[in-house]
Protein backbone atom coordinates (compact mmCIF):
# COMPACT_ATOMS: atom_id res chain seq x y z
CA UNK A 1 0.00 0.00 0.00
CA UNK A 2 2.86 2.38 0.87
CA UNK A 3 4.61 1.60 -2.43
CA UNK A 4 1.39 2.31 -4.35
CA UNK A 5 0.92 5.63 -2.54
CA UNK A 6 4.54 6.62 -3.24
CA UNK A 7 4.16 5.64 -6.90
CA UNK A 8 0.99 7.77 -7.13
CA UNK A 9 2.72 10.82 -5.58
CA UNK A 10 5.78 10.48 -7.82
CA UNK A 11 3.60 10.26 -10.94
CA UNK A 12 1.64 13.33 -9.86
CA UNK A 13 4.83 15.26 -9.14
CA UNK A 14 6.35 14.30 -12.49
CA UNK A 15 3.17 15.44 -14.25
CA UNK A 16 3.45 18.82 -12.50
CA UNK A 17 7.15 19.08 -13.42
CA UNK A 18 6.39 18.15 -17.03
CA UNK A 19 3.69 20.82 -17.21
CA UNK A 20 5.92 23.48 -15.65
CA UNK A 21 8.81 22.59 -17.99
CA UNK A 22 6.63 22.62 -21.10
CA UNK A 23 4.99 25.95 -20.28
CA UNK A 24 8.29 27.53 -19.26
CA UNK A 25 10.03 26.51 -22.48
CA UNK A 26 7.07 27.59 -24.65
CA UNK A 27 6.90 31.05 -23.06
CA UNK A 28 10.63 31.80 -22.68
CA UNK A 29 12.29 34.28 -25.00
CA UNK A 30 15.67 32.53 -24.76
CA UNK A 31 17.18 29.25 -23.63
CA UNK A 32 19.00 31.07 -20.83
CA UNK A 33 15.76 32.60 -19.54
CA UNK A 34 14.03 29.21 -19.74
CA UNK A 35 16.80 27.61 -17.68
CA UNK A 36 16.63 30.25 -14.95
CA UNK A 37 12.84 30.26 -14.74
CA UNK A 38 12.56 26.47 -14.76
CA UNK A 39 15.17 26.16 -12.03
CA UNK A 40 13.42 28.78 -9.90
CA UNK A 41 10.01 27.14 -10.31
CA UNK A 42 11.38 23.69 -9.47
CA UNK A 43 13.07 25.05 -6.32
CA UNK A 44 9.73 26.52 -5.28
CA UNK A 45 8.02 23.19 -5.90
CA UNK A 46 10.73 21.41 -3.90
CA UNK A 47 10.28 23.78 -0.93
CA UNK A 48 6.54 23.07 -0.94
CA UNK A 49 7.29 19.34 -1.06
CA UNK A 50 9.66 19.73 1.91
CA UNK A 51 6.98 21.49 3.92
CA UNK A 52 4.40 18.82 3.07
CA UNK A 53 6.81 15.98 3.78
CA UNK A 54 7.42 17.38 7.27
CA UNK A 55 3.66 16.99 7.85
CA UNK A 56 3.42 13.52 6.23
CA UNK A 57 1.56 15.06 3.27
CA UNK A 58 -1.45 15.87 5.44
CA UNK A 59 -1.27 19.51 4.34
CA UNK A 60 0.41 22.73 5.37
CA UNK A 61 -0.21 25.80 7.50
CA UNK A 62 -0.93 28.74 5.19
CA UNK A 63 1.37 31.16 7.04
CA UNK A 64 4.27 28.67 6.87
CA UNK A 65 3.58 28.08 3.18
CA UNK A 66 3.57 31.81 2.37
CA UNK A 67 6.86 32.33 4.22
CA UNK A 68 8.49 29.31 2.55
CA UNK A 69 7.35 30.58 -0.86
CA UNK A 70 8.40 34.24 -0.64
CA UNK A 71 11.45 34.45 1.65
CA UNK A 72 13.94 32.69 -0.68
CA UNK A 73 13.35 35.51 -3.18
CA UNK A 74 12.90 38.72 -1.17
CA UNK A 75 13.48 39.97 2.40
CA UNK A 76 10.54 39.19 4.67
CA UNK A 77 10.59 42.84 5.81
CA UNK A 78 9.12 43.79 2.43
CA UNK A 79 5.99 41.76 3.22
CA UNK A 80 3.08 42.26 5.59
CA UNK A 81 1.69 38.79 6.16
CA UNK A 82 -1.25 37.84 8.33
CA UNK A 83 -4.49 36.04 8.81
CA UNK A 84 -6.10 33.42 10.95
CA UNK A 85 -4.71 29.91 11.20
CA UNK A 86 -5.63 27.98 8.05
CA UNK A 87 -4.67 24.40 7.25
CA UNK A 88 -4.47 23.68 3.51
CA UNK A 89 -4.79 20.15 2.10
CA UNK A 90 -1.70 19.03 0.19
CA UNK A 91 -3.15 19.55 -3.33
CA UNK A 92 -4.20 23.13 -2.52
CA UNK A 93 -0.90 23.79 -0.71
CA UNK A 94 1.16 22.78 -3.77
CA UNK A 95 -0.93 24.94 -6.08
CA UNK A 96 -0.75 27.89 -3.66
CA UNK A 97 3.04 27.55 -3.36
CA UNK A 98 3.39 27.77 -7.15
CA UNK A 99 1.05 30.78 -7.22
CA UNK A 100 2.98 32.62 -4.48
CA UNK A 101 6.25 31.90 -6.28
CA UNK A 102 4.90 33.37 -9.53
CA UNK A 103 3.52 36.44 -7.77
CA UNK A 104 6.82 37.01 -5.94
CA UNK A 105 9.01 36.68 -9.02
CA UNK A 106 6.69 38.96 -11.02
CA UNK A 107 6.77 41.54 -8.19
CA UNK A 108 10.57 41.40 -8.28
CA UNK A 109 10.71 41.84 -12.07
CA UNK A 110 7.90 44.31 -12.70
CA UNK A 111 6.08 45.24 -9.51
CA UNK A 112 6.49 46.54 -6.01
CA UNK A 113 9.64 44.52 -5.26
CA UNK A 114 11.45 45.88 -8.34
CA UNK A 115 12.54 48.97 -6.39
CA UNK A 116 13.85 49.64 -2.88
CA UNK A 117 10.62 51.03 -1.39
CA UNK A 118 7.71 48.85 -2.52
CA UNK A 119 6.06 46.17 -0.44
CA UNK A 120 3.51 43.37 -0.60
CA UNK A 121 0.59 42.81 1.74
CA UNK A 122 -0.72 39.23 1.98
CA UNK A 123 -3.81 38.84 4.15
CA UNK A 124 -6.48 36.18 4.40
CA UNK A 125 -9.58 35.10 6.26
CA UNK A 126 -11.97 32.17 6.39
CA UNK A 127 -15.58 32.77 5.42
CA UNK A 128 -18.50 30.39 6.02
CA UNK A 129 -18.65 27.05 7.79
CA UNK A 130 -18.68 23.35 7.04
CA UNK A 131 -18.89 22.45 3.37
CA UNK A 132 -19.21 26.13 2.47
CA UNK A 133 -15.96 27.19 4.16
CA UNK A 134 -13.94 29.42 1.86
CA UNK A 135 -10.50 30.97 2.04
CA UNK A 136 -10.30 34.57 0.83
CA UNK A 137 -6.72 35.76 0.34
CA UNK A 138 -5.50 39.05 -1.06
CA UNK A 139 -2.01 39.77 -2.44
CA UNK A 140 -1.63 43.57 -2.76
CA UNK A 141 1.44 45.33 -4.12
CA UNK A 142 2.13 48.97 -3.21
CA UNK A 143 4.99 51.41 -3.74
CA UNK A 144 6.21 50.00 -7.02
CA UNK A 145 6.10 51.42 -10.52
CA UNK A 146 2.68 51.92 -12.14
CA UNK A 147 1.45 48.63 -13.56
CA UNK A 148 -0.94 47.54 -16.23
CA UNK A 149 -1.85 44.27 -17.89
CA UNK A 150 0.97 42.94 -20.05
CA UNK A 151 0.67 42.52 -23.79
CA UNK A 152 0.82 38.72 -23.76
CA UNK A 153 -0.12 36.26 -21.08
CA UNK A 154 3.03 34.58 -19.87
CA UNK A 155 3.29 31.34 -17.93
CA UNK A 156 2.84 33.13 -14.60
CA UNK A 157 -0.46 34.74 -15.57
CA UNK A 158 -1.72 31.51 -17.14
CA UNK A 159 -0.71 29.53 -14.05
CA UNK A 160 -2.46 32.00 -11.73
CA UNK A 161 -5.65 31.92 -13.79
CA UNK A 162 -5.76 28.10 -13.85
CA UNK A 163 -3.95 27.07 -10.66
CA UNK A 164 -7.09 26.03 -8.79
CA UNK A 165 -9.05 24.52 -11.70
CA UNK A 166 -9.88 21.40 -9.70
CA UNK A 167 -12.92 23.13 -8.14
CA UNK A 168 -15.33 25.09 -10.33
CA UNK A 169 -16.19 27.58 -7.58
CA UNK A 170 -12.55 28.51 -6.91
CA UNK A 171 -10.99 31.45 -8.67
CA UNK A 172 -8.05 33.80 -8.85
CA UNK A 173 -8.68 37.36 -10.00
CA UNK A 174 -5.85 39.63 -11.16
CA UNK A 175 -6.47 43.38 -10.98
CA UNK A 176 -3.76 45.54 -12.54
CA UNK A 177 -4.34 48.76 -10.60
CA UNK A 178 -2.13 51.78 -11.28
CA UNK A 179 -0.95 51.57 -7.64
CA UNK A 180 0.06 47.94 -8.03
CA UNK A 181 -1.15 44.41 -8.69
CA UNK A 182 -3.97 43.02 -6.57
CA UNK A 183 -4.48 39.28 -6.75
CA UNK A 184 -7.51 37.79 -5.01
CA UNK A 185 -7.85 34.08 -4.24
CA UNK A 186 -11.25 32.53 -3.44
CA UNK A 187 -10.83 28.85 -2.54
CA UNK A 188 -13.30 26.34 -1.18
CA UNK A 189 -11.69 24.29 1.59
CA UNK A 190 -12.72 20.72 2.32
CA UNK A 191 -14.88 20.11 5.38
Amino acid sequence: MLANELNHRVKNTLAVVQSIAGQTIRNATSLSEAGKMLSSRLVSLAKAHDLLTQRNWSGADLNDLVLASVTPHAPVERFQIGGETVWLPSNIALSAALAFHELTTNAIKYGSLSNATGSVSIHWKLVGKGQHRRLELEWREVGGPPVGPGGRKGFGTQLLERVFDFNKSDRVVLNFEKSGLICEFRLTLPH
